[in-house]
């Protein structure tokens, strides 16, 4: 594999391995990524380091796609690694390290479509059950995660002041989603009650002269709940609402926190515009939203008036 490598007249010359320890630093604390995620951009950008060794000011699109392609990956390896290095050099430009992003130009492959999972609707009553006996703040984090539809590290990277309360302009804000691209995640009382109340109530037991750059959800420690205790508690609830298998004689939970996001979806597509929908989920592929729109036969004939063959 050919090494890409520049001279550079500096003396403190920065590249992908000199600071992959500052970026996961800063990924855990700022952001509470799990271990497991922060696990991840080390084995990818450990790659990346290896295969391209140019100053992070100097680094190309071509460059990049060179490093791509000459490991010759599977479309979801590969997806992974660009999303790594899109993080690392977001933090460059924080940084002031570079002024550009240049994995943004980067096009995804194409991988198999996977059809969602949503959470089936006997269990979804005893999650919902489970998650209304929670401690705080995990049975507001979980609240949202189940009307909104929210990527679990963006409701765990939320500040005070990303909340919107003003009365007809309700909302989070969301700054660093998964595809690059901040939004406004509208709240209504009629799809999100349970969000709204629960938000309300929190903010003013937190108090008037908090920070606004506060984290919104802070653990006993008082630092950003990480996606790990996330998880932990959400293991915690599943055995609670007896959503739980055995497994080659382990007891595995039967959900994940994300097939939150894919029951929400599921639900959203049957009552509203497919933009409306890519709007609220934050989807910038068109196709991500429609992979909700699958139904089988008996809902078409539902739909058509139609009886069912016997």
């Amino acid at each position: 594999m050919a090494t890409i490598t520049r001279l550079h007249p500096h003396q403190n010359i920065r590249t992908i391995a000199s600071e992959l320890d500052a970026f996961l630093v800063d990924a855990e604390e700022r952001r509470g990524l799990s271990a497991n995620t922060l696990a991840s951009y080390r084995c990818d950008l450990l790659a990346a380091g290896t295969g391209i060794t140019a100053p992070i000011d100097l680094i190309t699109l071509a460059d990049i796609e060179t490093f791509l392609a000459e490991r010759n990956e599977s479309p979801s390896t590969s997806n992974r690694r660009v999303a790594s290095l899109r993080q690392l050099f977001r933090w460059a430009q924080r940084q002031g390290y570079r002024a550009d992003n240049p994995v943004d130009l980067v096009e995804a492959k194409r991988d198999v479509e996977k059809l969602p999972r949503p959470i089936k609707r006997g269990d979804l009553r005893a999650l919902d059950k489970a998650i209304a006996t929670t401690s705080q703040p995990y049975r507001l984090i979980f609240t949202i995660l189940r009307e909104t539809g929210m990527r679990a590290d963006e409701v765990l990277g939320l500040n005070v002041d990303n909340v919107m309360l003003d009365r007809g302009r309700e909302g989070l804000f969301v700054r660093e989603p998964k595809n690059n691209r901040q939004r406004i995640v509208v709240l209504t009382s009629d799809a999100m009650p349970k969000t709204l109340t629960g938000l309300r109530v929190w903010l003013r037991s937190l108090g008037l002269d908090v920070p606004q750059a506060t984290p919104l959800f802070c653990s006993n420690r008082g630092t950003r709940v990480h996606y790990d205790t996330l998880h932990y508690h959400w293991v915690a609830l599943c055995k609670a609402a007896n959503l739980v298998d055995l497994v080659d004689g382990e007891v595995r939970h039967r959900y994940t926190i994300h097939q939150l996001r894919h029951t929400v979806a599921s639900d959203l597509i049957k009552d509203y515009p497919e933009q409306i929908v890519s709007r609220i989920l934050g989807h910038r592929d068109p196709r991500s939203t429609r992979r909700y729109t699958e139904i089988n036969e008996d809902q078409v004939r539902v739909a058509l008036g139609q009886k069912k063959y016997r």
